[in-house]
């Protein structure tokens, strides 16, 4: 109850306080998508049988009551935790949980037979990716302040307890598998996620911008759904769609966050600041716009390339016209 209250203040609290400036942006992932994606993952979710998560529910009540208590504190302050919890707790938001939800058409997408079930172990494993994504979400919050601030700082270090906890409970649920291979994939995926942050201190001048952008993105969210299909795919014992499961996810997790940063540049008031004009520099806004819609579709054409190797059905078609969406 103490959350469920906290959210809804939360959503009558949606401004930033005057004169609060928050040096890292929002979470990208966090800005609304357009209504073709919506209604392809919604159906999607049909195709896999209306799946849920319920890690969110194994926190502790009293372990809800003291976060709801800080959270309130940050309400008025502007930081990126109250919306990441908003959007979480707010179960309309279905493209919230799509990661977990392609992991389990992709098992399903692997069967033969249209009546044959998914395996326990790869329900559970749809929602550990599911909730290594969500932590990632909370500690992608983290903001970096170039002046003290009492209530920013008590945010930050919400926000990392909060992603460590939940990342705490998947690897509980990974070991419980007893697959040491399979830790070691979303170990490689966790690492990867938390090495993303330094792409920028440690690149080559050689690169572009825009081979830092798809370095940082595929470390930071590609790694994850790449190695979590490709371990969905080795508990299911479909040793001949490996490959093209790891590609798939990969190139998913492109397409997906390109169409996410292709929006947000689209909304934004003011690009100057905004990712893709450093990474089109000099470029106008059409062909900022026109350019990295190609990077996009390219990632959704490679997606679809290997969600062909698949089995004809309605996981696979559901996965296809997820991928499709991204171009709407």
């Amino acid at each position: 109850m103490a959350l469920r209250y906290c959210t809804i203040r939360l959503k009558m609290n949606r401004h930033h306080s005057a004169g609060t400036q928050l040096s890292r942006p929002l979470s990208l992932s966090s800005l609304r998508l357009q209504s073709p994606l919506m209604e392809a993952v919604s159906n999607a979710k049909k195709v896999a049988g209306n799946p849920t998560f319920h890690f969110l529910e194994t926190i502790g009540s009293h372990e809800i009551s003291s976060m709801a208590i800080y959270l309130k504190k940050l309400m008025d302050t502007g930081h990126p935790l109250t919306a990441t919890v908003e959007r979480l707790m707010t179960p309309e938001n279905e493209t919230d949980l799509s990661r977990g939800l392609i992991v389990w058409l992709v098992s399903q997408a692997a069967k033969c037979e249209p009546s044959e079930d998914i395996l326990p172990e790869q329900k559970k494993l749809a929602e550990i990716t599911q909730m290594i994504h969500t932590s990632h979400e909370i500690h992608s919050g983290i903001i970096n302040l170039e002046t003290p601030n009492e209530d920013l700082e008590l945010g930050n270090k919400l926000a990392l307890l909060c992603g460590d906890f939940i990342q705490s409970r998947s690897s509980v649920y990974l070991a419980a598998l007893r697959n040491l291979k399979i830790m070691d994939l979303y170990g490689q995926a966790i690492s990867e996620f938390s090495t993303s942050e330094f792409v920028e201190l440690v690149a080559d001048e050689k690169h572009s911008e825009l081979d830092k952008w798809s370095h940082q993105t595929k470390m930071r969210y590609g790694s994850l759904l790449a190695h979590s299909c490709q371990s969905t795919l080795m508990i299911g014992n479909n040793t001949e769609l490996l490959l093209c499961g790891k590609h798939f996810g990969l190139e998913i997790a492109l397409a997906w966050q390109a169409n996410v940063t292709l929006q947000s540049y689209k909304k934004a008031t003011n690009k100057e600041e905004h990712v893709l004009t450093k990474v089109f520099p000099g470029a106008s806004v059409q062909e900022v716009v026109s350019r990295f819609q190609v990077v996009r579709d390219n990632h959704v054409d490679a997606a679809l390339k290997m969600a062909n190797e698949f089995p004809k059905n309605e996981a696979k078609l559901a996965l296809c016209n997820i991928a499709r969406a991204l171009k709407c």
